[in-house]
């Protein structure tokens, strides 16, 4: 384990680094890149915390409807609202990566 802790940040760093060492083209060319990649990241940790959230979310509601099994209907339409609104800032962080790929 002490080894990948030494191995993979140099691998990581090797990866950055390569691409303008051996660049032959104009400085700004390999950019692109780097936009594509913190596209991935970010719609990545936006899939992952909306995925946590979700499921915080579920495990409330279904804790809070096996104490009192009566308010399982008074539960349910907040419940779906709640998760909408989860839904809907991962489809808005896609969004913000899809406009920081295409460079607009």
């Amino acid at each position: 384990m002490k080894k990948l802790n030494v191995i993979l940040p140099v691998a990581l760093a090797m990866l950055f680094i390569s691409d303008a060492a051996y660049a032959q083209e104009a400085a700004n060319a390999g950019s692109r890149g780097y936009f594509a990649l913190a596209a991935g990241f970010a719609i990545g940790l936006a899939a992952l915390g909306g995925g946590i959230g979700q499921g915080n979310a579920a495990r409330g509601v279904y804790e809070a409807i096996s104490r009192n099994p009566g308010a399982a209907g008074a539960l349910n339409a907040p419940f779906y609202v709640g998760m909408a609104f989860i839904e809907s800032l991962v489809i808005f962080a896609f969004a913000i990566a899809y406009l920081l790929f295409s460079g607009a």
